[in-house]
């Protein structure tokens, strides 16, 4: 399988020490050696490094790793090729990225999913794969999902909208086999803990105030108190918290609840357009 992680802070912040504690378990610890990649978001579009050669090896994972690449946003991975014939190839190189109105939507996948690719009722519309992965496709299908009638809208999407529209595909998807996946467009961070994926908040004084953050990964990558997701569960982080959507429940038009400081839920307003 493979490993992923993610970002989400309220001010552009680097992610160095994660990369390199993610580095060596591609290829040299763990046997996630067949690539890596990250994304860092710089507004609307997403600065993506990749390589389809193991992170544990990669000169240029190294320099990432210690440059000062700052982002609100980040997605990353590294890859345990499965199955083995779907080889080391850019084009099968999480993560994923395509374009819609107007913005960079990054991917990310860690599962399988048999027979996806085979299956007429998954059948793709306007995105299409450039490799031979069935991430890509799950990935393709999510944005053919997110595009709906393919009508551009003049503000990103609301996480609430991005939600429904994908969630009917997430639970067929999630049938066939294993599906942690991490989706952005850069306003909002949306991550599906299939099976496992842990999530750690972090609060960071800065000259700026204090900056909160939100790290996710397969498996915790220090030994601070990352708490295990819900399995099945989907999660939406934005500015460094989570926004909480409601179950089922009317909501004023624009405002979605948020954990606050204390724990309690709290109303907050949501970037994007709800229509």
């Amino acid at each position: 399988m493979c490993e992923l992680f993610a970002m989400s802070s309220s001010a552009p912040t680097d992610v160095n020490h994660s990369l390199a504690l993610l580095k060596p378990r591609g290829g040299e610890i763990g046997p996630h050696s067949d690539g890596w990649g990250v994304a860092f978001y710089e507004g609307s579009a997403a600065r993506i490094f990749k390589e389809p050669v193991p992170a544990a090896e990669s000169r240029c994972l190294a320099f990432i790793a210690e440059y000062d690449f700052k982002s609100e946003t980040v997605i990353a991975h590294i890859r345990k090729a499965n199955p083995e014939k779907f080889g080391r190839a850019s084009a099968n190189t999480h993560p994923f990225e395509r374009e819609w109105n107007g913005r960079s939507w990054v991917f990310a996948h860690n599962g399988k999913l048999p027979g996806l690719r085979d299956r007429r009722q998954f059948a793709l519309r306007r995105f299409q794969p450039l490799g031979e992965t069935d991430s890509e496709h799950a990935f393709c299908l999510l944005l053919d999902a997110v595009a709906g009638s393919g009508t551009r809208v003049r503000r990103a999407l609301s996480a609430r909208v991005i939600v429904e529209r994908i969630r009917p595909i997430v639970e067929q998807l999630a049938r066939l086999g294993e599906l942690n996946f991490l989706l952005s467009d850069g306003v909002s961070l949306i991550a599906h803990a299939h099976t496992r994926l842990h999530a750690l908040r972090r609060t960071c004084a800065g000259e700026c105030g204090t900056c909160n953050v939100v790290l996710l990964a397969t498996s915790p990558l220090t030994d601070e108190p990352w708490t295990q997701l819900r399995p099945g569960s989907i999660h939406v982080y934005s500015g460094g918290k989570e926004i909480v959507l409601p179950a089922g429940e009317p909501e004023s038009p624009g405002v979605v609840r948020r954990r606050g400081p204390s724990g309690r839920i709290e109303n907050a307003m949501l970037h994007g357009d709800l229509q």
